[in-house]
């Protein structure tokens, strides 16, 4: 009787610790430090296409609060602040900071080249560093990433890749944020009649 007690003492014991295990917190991009109310949890799993996640992080940004996306594994939660703005933005940062998305897997911005996720710390470096200025110096100001994808597009393989993204991001003790945005694949519009006529006459 006394063996089955220590046996059962044990066990909760063990099931204690377990559930008591603390998982790692890691925060990337902006804000860390604001008040937990304003933060509002996003999950990938609940959009139906990417369109609708675009809207819904404009729609929080534009109400004073902050979208964040949680990814948990391993013992370690990611949140991903994505940055936002309600007012069209006034730079186009260079094509080398895009991921285009479809069919669940992430390309070179707009081509048919397949980014390997294998190979992200390298491109962390040499693609997504972002600089201010024309001129890079040895340290990037930020590392910047922007998703992109049509909207009727699912939102597929896009939080394997922010996983794998940040881990690689991790590996390089930065001490810059990672910035991640979500904008939606412009459509190419051909140039005005007016234009085309100038073109001709010129």
């Amino acid at each position: 009787m006394k063996l089955n007690i220590a046996i059962y003492s044990i066990i909760l014991f063990l099931s204690a610790s377990c559930s008591n295990q603390k998982y790692e917190i890691k925060d990337y991009g902006f804000p860390k430090k604001e008040n937990d109310s304003l933060k509002v949890s996003l999950k990938l799993s609940e959009f139906e296409n990417y369109g609708l996640l675009v809207d819904r992080i404009r729609e929080i940004t534009c109400n004073d609060s902050f979208p964040k996306m949680v990814f948990k594994k391993n013992k370690v939660i990611r949140n991903i602040y994505p940055i936002e703005n309600c007012e069209p933005l006034i730079y186009d940062p260079e094509g080398k900071h895009y991921v285009t998305f479809r069919g669940g897997k992430p390309y070179k911005a707009s081509t048919t080249i397949e980014i390997d996720t294998d190979s992200l710390r390298s491109k962390l470096k040499d693609d997504f560093s972002y600089y201010r200025n024309s001129n890079p110096v040895k340290n990037p100001e930020s590392y910047l990433v922007i998703i992109e994808s049509e909207r009727q597009d699912n939102v597929d393989g896009i939080e394997d890749f922010l996983s794998k993204l940040t881990q690689e991001f991790d590996k390089l003790k930065a001490d810059v944020e990672l910035n991640i945005s979500f904008w939606e694949v412009v459509p190419f519009l051909p140039p005005p009649p007016a234009m085309e006529n100038e073109k001709h006459t010129g």
